[in-house]
């Protein structure tokens, strides 16, 4: 099973599932060439393709049940000469999923020259520490690495090469939800040899372009929904607007600091003096009742509120005794050593 990628080449030269008791559920050794896997319906032709999609480094979850008996699967492949064995664990949570992005492990070297401390482990995912597998097998089919928002990974690759029984007849990919023009022409690309970071990252401005533009025009029209005057959407007649806006606040300021910076004398005679006196005085004296009232309010609110606790507590305590009552009753003579209520030893009366 091989594929071909220009001058680039994948080869699968064999692949071992492992069941959880570490026994072999599927060996199968592929020679350069087509290789047909045939067998009746339901005999797990499929399941043999997920597991070979997982290997070489799909993210696949949907498992048949005999497929979550295995534990790992190994397939050693050459790429450009290379010889390497890769390795992926399947493990479920509680409900029964896979994690789809689990990590690879990669030993250089055939599958009978393994050792187990010479496993390299690789991450789905790049990040800011460690490279992802993709990245590594991209290194070794000398396939470029993209470089950008769009993550193209070995999982995007195989998409165009392999399609299940579930896919749309029309799809040339793997169908997935999400999946955007620019990943599916950026895999062709890849494959034929002819990818350009330069045009990946112009296509990438673009869409970034386009959707900015579509948010302007959304606001636009929203905005054009809330104004009569046409001549509000002209940004020249807008910004004479806003000069004689200002200038307007400019003079209201300017005529505010004059109002402030002008001595008025005001002349009070000695009748509206006294009278003015006198009605100050009685507006405290006034103020001082009402802040006399106001805290007698807030002292019977806060009693109010306490003798309703107390009121409740009283009230628990009668439903309790009557509880106790009725237990005694539907007892009778049985003897009691504690309280029920509050569970203290009961001392027994002289009679």
């Amino acid at each position: 099973m091989n594929i071909n990628m220009m001058h680039n080449n994948l080869f699968v030269n064999r692949m071992i599932i492992y069941t959880k008791e570490n026994l072999v559920a599927y060996e199968e050794t592929f020679h350069k060439g087509v290789n047909i896997i045939r067998g009746k319906n339901s005999s797990g032709k499929s399941t043999i393709t997920h597991f070979l999609f997982y290997a070489l480094g799909g993210a696949f979850n949907e498992w048949v049940k005999e497929a979550k008996q295995c534990s790992r699967v190994l397939l050693e492949i050459e790429a450009n000469g290379a010889t390497l064995v890769l390795k992926r664990e399947l493990n479920f949570n509680e409900e029964g999923r896979a994690n789809a992005q689990e990590p690879m492990y990669i030993f250089w070297g055939k599958y009978e020259e393994i050792l187990h401390d010479q496993w390299k482990k690789y991450n789905f995912s790049t990040n800011t520490n460690n490279i992802s597998f993709s990245n590594v097998l991209f290194d070794t089919l000398e396939i470029p690495i993209v470089k950008g928002e769009s993550n193209i990974t070995m999982h995007q690759i195989l998409r165009l090469l392999y399609i299940d029984q579930e896919s749309p007849t029309s799809s040339l990919f793997l169908y997935e939800h999400f999946d955007t023009v620019l990943t599916r022409e950026t895999v062709a690309e890849l494959l034929l040899g002819v990818y350009s970071q330069d045009l990946y990252e112009k296509r990438q401005r673009k869409d970034a372009v386009i959707k900015e533009l579509g948010n302007v025009e959304q606001e636009i029209k929203a905005i054009k929904r809330y104004i009569d005057n046409p001549y509000f959407l002209i940004p020249s007649h807008i910004l004479t607007q806003i000069e004689n806006k200002e200038q307007e606040i400019r003079n209201i300021e300017t005529l505010i600091e004059s109002l402030k910076n002008e001595e008025k004398s005001v002349r009070y005679t000695q009748k509206t003096k006294l009278e003015f006196q006198i009605l100050n005085e009685e507006a405290i004296t006034q103020r001082q009742k009402v802040k006399t009232i106001e805290d007698r309010v807030r002292y019977l609110e806060f009693e109010i509120e306490d003798s309703k606790e107390f009121i409740e507590e009283l009230n628990n305590k009668l439903r309790g005794i009557k509880n106790s009552i009725a237990t005694r009753d539907f007892m009778g003579s049985f003897s009691l050593e504690y309280c029920p209520e509050c569970l203290s030893r009961l001392e027994k009366l002289d009679q």
